[in-house]
């Protein structure tokens, strides 16, 4: 019961609350000590609500009773908003002996399990349709079950998929992830999939290296066997050039989860920041094998084939991209590289224009944009959109140290300076998702 009255103390519900923290000490800790004596009215009044020995009279004074009475109240609202203890402490009407009891199952707590169970397969089915299904599955799971820890991971998930593929922009999107993902290590401080995702973000869109490790190494403490824990590390283990060792999770990942279609992708992409061209294409055949639509694998593709110089494949291949998801911009985008390449600059600033005019909804990725831009030789143009998606929180910006879009901007200070703010900062700061 102490550990359980520890973490109550500690909870929001409780937070200012110093005349029911003593009280609920106090009741407690002389119950488990076998001080029943203790546990009166009169004792109570006199001992956590400082009244006078001499002249308290609870027949006169009615503090004790009030205050249990919202003591129970306030416990029944922490347990209400926290579900993440198999126990809870309750003080019977009519008493002041507190118990320690098993916690009864959240009315609806199947309907939102099930509800996020749903939401994650959703989610792998990695394209826009799929993401919002996921979304709306989270959030019915949240409604149902408000102290359901995984329900607010969920969203926060999907709000981070949504933006990371450029369907949202990133605000309000990382703003609602965050609110998710705080709320969900509220209710659960050591839930594996929270601390991910709060790891993520703070990566992604603070560029705070030092504080996302520390929850990424939190998160593996939680799940050391979880394939989404290994699998993010090593995202941003690659994304920091860290090669080697997003290899090994990657493989840890793929270990426990060989069908996952964006860790096969992923796998490839490892082999595209290293420049290993036939590795590349040959991984993302055999994921486009099992899922000839998958938006990430076909646009990897199109993107190893112009870095190896295959430019007429890679216009081909972007083509269909743009024809099988008319909602993305990456088709229009590499088409611009890959007319460029072509020679046909005339064509590419052609469809770099109408993607500009005419695009319809969602987010237009300033950093997809910086890539085009370089394409056709303008590359002061290209660095002013970099900084921009920096600033913007265009979830691409973490790619620039690694790309191979960029590589011609290397030797230039500007570019350094803007490849040195993404690698992250030196000391780990304060707030934002680090603080979850």
């Amino acid at each position: 019961m102490l550990q359980e009255l520890e973490r109550v103390l500690a909870a929001p519900a409780f937070a200012g609350a110093q005349a029911h923290q003593r009280l609920l000490r106090y009741l407690v800790e002389h119950s488990l000590a076998g001080r029943t004596q203790m546990l009166k009215e009169t004792v109570l009044g006199i001992e956590v609500f400082m009244r006078p020995a001499a002249s308290f009279d609870p027949r006169r004074d009615s503090i004790v009773r009030v205050e249990a009475r919202r003591l129970r109240e306030r416990l029944r609202q922490h347990y209400a908003e926290d579900g993440s203890s198999a126990l809870m402490i309750v003080l019977p009407k009519g008493s002041y002996r507190p118990q320690c009891l098993p916690r009864p199952p959240d009315a609806g707590s199947d309907e939102a399990a099930e509800l996020v169970e749903r939401g994650l397969f959703f989610l792998r089915q990695g394209h826009e349709d799929g993401h919002r299904k996921a979304l709306q599955r989270f959030e019915a799971a949240v409604r149902v079950a408000p102290a359901l820890a995984a329900g607010h991971s969920g969203v926060a998930r999907a709000w981070l998929q949504l933006v990371a593929t450029n369907i949202e922009p990133p605000r309000p999107g990382i703003t609602l992830a965050l609110a998710a993902v705080h709320r969900a290590l509220a209710l659960q401080p050591g839930h594996a999939d929270a601390l991910v995702l709060a790891a993520q973000l703070t990566h992604r869109f603070e560029f705070d290296w030092p504080a996302a490790r520390a929850l990424f190494e939190r998160a593996v403490r939680a799940a050391p066997g979880s394939a989404y824990v290994r699998h993010a590390l090593a995202m941003s283990l690659m994304m920091r050039g860290d090669f080697d060792a997003a290899e090994a999770e990657l493989a840890q990942a793929r270990q426990r989860d060989p069908l996952h279609l964006s860790l096969r992708a992923h796998a490839a992409l490892l082999h595209l920041y290293r420049r290993q061209w036939p590795a590349a294409e040959a991984a993302l055949r055999a994921l486009l094998d099992m899922s000839a639509d998958n938006v990430l694998g076909m646009s990897l593709l199109a993107y190893v084939q112009l870095c190896r110089g295959d430019a007429a494949a890679a216009l081909a291949q972007y083509r269909r991209v743009a024809e099988r998801h008319p909602r993305l911009s990456i088709g229009a985008v590499g088409q611009v590289q890959a007319l460029a390449a072509l020679g046909e600059p005339a064509a590419a600033r052609q469809v770099l224009q109408a993607l500009v005019q005419g695009w319809p909804s969602g987010y237009l990725s300033p950093y997809q944009l910086a890539m085009a831009e370089l394409a056709l030789g303008q590359a002061e143009a290209a660095l002013a959109l970099l900084e921009r998606a920096v600033e913007e929180g265009d979830p691409n910006s973490l790619c620039l140290p690694v790309d191979p879009a960029f590589d011609r901007l290397q030797g230039l200070p500007s570019f350094k300076a803007l490849w040195r703010r993404v690698l992250g900062r030196p000391t780990a700061g304060a707030g934002g998702a680090a603080s979850a």
